[in-house]
């Protein structure tokens, strides 16, 4: 009931953000959602990794709140109102405009780096993986996590009439290195659902980099391909850890010919996730990947080498897990059941087709830019080369997989020892856990011991203190006023006490 509960407190949270008309609703929605992930990422609080990854988690994205929560505040200190409708006249007519606009952006964009999990705040996410198998695949790769991306959508009128797109360039750039660098972490995980988590990072970036090179209707198309294949890919993989109880894919191997409905949709959600026509994430991502050959040419470059990088990994993924032989000598994996498999399918299906709606058909085009697109910022044409062109970087992707994976021409074993450097870098997750424990948490937690002692020692010790003095001086107090103010009347105690005898009261 707990588990149940905690997700309705979630799909309410979640209305509430999208359907919100104000920055005041929407921040209650958002701050509701952290909350309810914070919850389920610690569901299995006896387990102290999940209790950790769940503090993490909330700490984090709060971190990204604080600013978003700024932006919010100069907003309204500057228009006077918090509704979606008076901020953006103010954008139109000029009252809201220049670096003012521009610092508001980049504040809100905060929000979305938290919740998004981009540069630098990105660090929860894998951990996030703690949780329960369905929390990651409905939570944490299809919805709260792509609310960063739906702010920034929502928020679009604030970034574009930024001084030279100024803000969008942000957006861009966190999204374009987000990506690569993440996708890039993914091929040296061997835990199946962090090897989905860095793929969730680095989409996200993807989305972000779509909206910072004006492709909204691309950014907004890829959050709904990849809530498909990424929910389809993170189910798949709680069907074959139900199989194998390990979510380490080095001992898995074979899965293929005991689990055919597990693997072919997981498959599928592969293929959708490289960018293979005619799947879903291959219309989503060329057209990124179009937008961004068009205005700039780095982040192009940024984008093409994480779509070469995200082919490999996850077929790095799929070969480890479904091809070869079984490499555990205890597990004895099934097929799961139809309560499981049957939603696999669905999603399977719609991650073969939903990109449809995002083709350019020659009567009615691009179906899904019709309802979704931002007048002021029209989205680059199909492109039948550069089509074929980023087919063919996803293809060199799963064909260089196959080369080390599958066929084993090459050993993985002799690429780490070649790359000995580069593997270190990237199997330290390019040290940024290492470096916020130095500079942030160690830190903090030095201040908070020595706040500690000195509330302990100073102001508890000056206030047990002050007590140990009235205590003696209320009994010097009580042997003055029986012996000496009542003239003695018990001059036997007093002798008792003292240890004298003889001792008299005068006439």
């Amino acid at each position: 009931p707990r588990f149940f509960a905690y997700l309705s407190l979630f799909a309410a949270s979640m209305l509430l953000l999208v359907l919100a008309n104000n920055f005041l609703v929407l921040y209650a929605g958002w701050e509701l959602v952290g909350l309810c992930s914070y919850l389920l990422i610690g569901f299995w609080f006896e387990r102290p990794a999940a209790a950790r990854a769940s503090m993490k988690a909330f700490v984090t994205t709060r971190v990204g709140d604080f600013f978003m929560f700024l932006g919010i505040l100069l907003l309204f200190f500057t228009v006077g109102s918090l509704q979606f409708d008076a901020v953006f006249a103010a954008v139109q007519t000029g009252s809201l405009a220049g670096p003012l606009l521009t610092l508001a952006a980049v504040l809100i964009f905060g929000g979305a780096v938290g919740k998004s999990a981009q540069i630098p705040l990105h660090v929860w996410l894998p951990d996030a993986m703690e949780g329960p198998t369905p929390v990651s695949a409905l939570i944490h790769a299809a919805t709260m996590v792509a609310a960063g991306v739906y702010l920034v959508a929502r928020t679009y009128a604030l970034f574009f009439s930024s001084p030279d797109h100024l803000a969008l360039t942000v957006v861009a750039y966190i999204g374009g290195l987000t990506a690569l660098m993440a996708a890039t972490i993914g091929i040296v995980q061997d835990d199946i659902k962090r090897v989905l988590a860095y793929s969730t990072i680095s989409q996200l970036g993807y989305m972000m980099l779509g909206l910072g090179v004006l492709g909204y209707t691309a950014g907004v198309f890829h959050l709904m391909t990849h809530a498909f294949f990424k929910a389809l890919l993170f189910l798949a993989a709680g069907s074959v850890i139900h199989a194998m109880n390990t979510n380490d894919i080095k001992e898995m191997g074979g899965l293929a010919k005991v689990m055919p409905v597990t693997y072919v949709t997981m498959l599928v959600g592969g293929l959708a996730l490289a960018g293979v026509p005619p799947f879903a994430g291959f219309w989503s991502k060329d057209e990124i990947l179009l937008e961004a050959y068009h205005h700039d040419r780095t982040l192009f470059y940024l984008g093409a080498a994480g779509a070469f990088v995200t082919a490999f990994y996850v077929f790095r993924m799929i070969f480890y897990t479904f091809t070869g032989s079984l490499r555990s000598h205890t597990a004895h994996p099934h097929e799961s059941p139809q309560v499981m498999t049957v939603p696999l399918i669905v999603l399977a299906a719609f991650s073969g087709v939903i990109g449809l709606v995002g083709a350019p058909w020659p009567l009615v085009g691009n179906m899904f830019h019709r309802f979704v697109h931002f007048e002021a910022a029209e989205g680059v044409p199909f492109d039948l080369r550069f089509a074929a062109l980023s087919t063919a970087i996803a293809g060199a992707g799963i064909l260089a997989a196959a080369v080390v994976y599958r066929w084993q021409l090459v050993s993985s074993a002799t690429l780490r020892r070649v790359l000995a450097p580069v593997y270190a870098v990237l199997v330290h997750k390019y040290w940024w856990d290492e470096f916020y424990a130095v500079s942030v948490v160690r830190p903090v937690v030095w201040v908070a011991q020595q706040l500690r002692t000195f509330d302990v020692y100073a102001i508890d010790g000056a206030v047990n203190a002050i007590g140990v003095v009235f205590v003696w001086l209320s009994r010097l107090y009580r042997v003055f006023d029986l012996y000496v103010v009542d003239d003695c009347p018990g001059g036997d105690r007093i002798n008792t006490l003292t240890g004298t005898g003889g001792m008299q009261c005068s006439a």
